[in-house]
């Protein structure tokens, strides 16, 4: 078996460019109210027509997906921010102001002594320290970092799989554009045939079964292209959705910089053999009888297949972001163990009374050392252990699906694309040939070569149109199943994932992660 290695230039010659957003990022706590509309797409794209660039960058701007990723991003670096403030200082300034019915006196004797006044105001400054010898607090600060780590690498995964949705529905739209294409080509060519056998049933050498068969294949043709021009409109359609646009803004789209020809595939021209297998990489079976019982990998994926696992292993937010969540979960454990151990804190305290009375001080500091020793708690340290303990054995398992879910997205991808690239092959040398075929299809009608007793001209004509059409259709669907095959690659490896933005712009290293190793 002959290894694909049809990919090392289509496919594996390099990155992704990062794509700059068409629009200022929207703020993670202003998001838009309204989808952009006709006149702002019109100020965005100067009057032209909407390249599968454009439409990206757009998107990265304008997706309600993107904008609720940023958002839970926020939300992530807020709990940090509070788990962080625990090990800070905490101080602040306080008062109270009392009004009694009548102060409060001793009286001794002759001598009268007021104990409390009726106008009581008391202010005081305090400030605290957490003195984290067990380590609890660190711990829970650690584990809210390396969950916010999460939240921003989940950003980069929303943007990959953003980036590979929009090109999708793009190519989605230039392939029904090119099968409405199709339709109108199919049409003109029934009309042409209607016409053709009026004119020979007036001649008196036509007949009129070729004129009703004729009219037939006209309302066939007129009928798609009904169909295909709605197709168009609602490929566009979800285009818009998909982008985060209004979907009532008209838009233009073009296949400029969108479309590529798989290289060192013959164009549609003759000759119109059929390639041999040796081409097509399709082994001849050596006894089909012993093949049905059975089945093996009939494909050598090659090196460029396993350079493609080891980029998608490092790049994917998918496998980095699960390896965020399992460091998470796993000082999720250290904290629930330490919270078990005493808790120390150092206060000050320091008290202005101006209306004091009786033995009271106007003013008075104070130093404190809190602790708390926890003797029986029924048990809830040891279960708030088991319960994080679990919570790490599920993120193992976590990482280890999202390791085996990526690379089978890579191997689906990277086959779907050598196959791509052959039955593009195919498609333009079956093209040719139905050309072909119906040239001379007509030439024999217009001759009356193919005219006889037992035979139509007409009929033999519309066989090959519907042959025609069928491979006109063929060759759209296998261009465009190429170039989508390109963008799912690229989608599976991780290469839309990282840009300018509010994730990373970089592929996080381990030590970002937190897994320096295998866990």
């Amino acid at each position: 078996m002959k290894p694909y290695a049809v990919l090392a230039i289509t496919a594996l010659g390099g990155s992704v460019l990062a794509q700059e957003p068409k629009l200022p990022l929207p703020s993670p706590t202003r998001p838009l109210l309204e989808s952009p509309n006709a006149d702002e797409l019109a100020k965005i794209l100067g009057g032209r027509d909407m390249t599968i660039e454009d439409a990206v960058g757009i998107a990265l701007a304008t997706s309600r997906g993107y904008a609720t990723s940023i958002a839970n991003l926020e939300r992530a670096k807020g709990r940090t921010g509070e788990a962080r403030a625990a090990l800070q200082p905490q101080a602040g300034v306080g008062g109270s102001l009392t009004i009694y019915d009548k102060p409060n006196v001793a009286n001794f004797g002759p001598t009268s002594v007021t104990l409390q006044n009726q106008f009581n105001s008391i202010y005081t400054a305090s400030i605290s320290l957490p003195i984290d010898l067990s380590g609890a607090i660190h711990a829970a600060a650690s584990q809210a970092q390396f969950s916010e780590v999460a939240a921003r690498i989940d950003v980069n995964r929303v943007r990959n799989q953003l980036v590979s949705d929009v090109k999708a529905a793009f190519y989605q739209a230039l392939r029904a554009q090119g099968q409405f294409v199709v339709s109108q080509d199919t049409l003109t060519n029934a009309q042409t045939r209607l016409e053709d056998a009026q004119a020979t049933l007036r001649a008196g050498t036509g007949t009129q079964f070729d004129v009703l068969t004729a009219q037939r294949d006209v309302a066939d043709a007129q009928q798609a292209v009904v169909n295909a021009r709605g197709a168009v409109t609602l490929a566009l359609a979800r285009l818009k959705n998909v982008m985060g646009v209004d979907v009532s803004a008209p838009i233009r789209i073009t296949d400029t910089g969108a479309v590529q020809e798989p290289e060192g595939v013959a164009p549609v021209v003759p000759p119109v053999s059929t390639p041999p297998l040796s081409e097509l990489k399709i082994p001849p079976p050596a006894d089909n009888s012993s093949r049905l019982h059975t089945a093996q990998n009939e494909v050598e994926l090659g090196p460029d297949y396993q350079a493609a696992v080891r980029e998608a292993l490092a790049t994917r937010p998918e496998v980095l972001e699960s390896e965020a969540a399992l460091t998470a979960a796993q000082r999720g454990v250290m904290y629930e163990r330490r919270r078990a151990l005493p808790t120390f804190s150092l206060s000050a305290q320091y008290v202005v009374q101006p209306t004091a009375a009786g033995f009271t001080p106007e003013q008075q500091g104070s130093i404190g050392l809190n602790f708390n020793i926890p003797i029986f708690r029924g048990g809830l340290d040891r279960a708030r252990v088991r319960e994080a303990e679990a919570t790490v054995a599920g993120a193992k398992t976590d990482r280890r699906s999202a390791i085996d879910q990526v690379t089978f997205e890579v191997q689906q991808a990277y086959v779907n694309l050598a196959q791509a690239r052959e039955r593009v092959q195919v498609a333009n040398v079956g093209l040719a040939q139905a050309r072909e075929a119906f040239r001379l299809a007509r030439l024999r009608a217009r001759v009356g070569v193919s005219a006889g007793p037992l035979t139509s001209p007409q009929l033999e004509l519309s066989n090959a149109q519907a042959s025609l059409t069928q491979a006109e259709t063929n060759r759209v669907n296998a261009l465009y199943d190429y170039n989508q095959a390109r963008s799912d690659l690229d989608r599976a490896v991780g290469r839309y994932s990282y840009g300018p933005g509010s994730g990373y712009a970089q592929p996080p290293t381990s030590k970002d992660t937190g897994q320096t190793g295998k866990q």
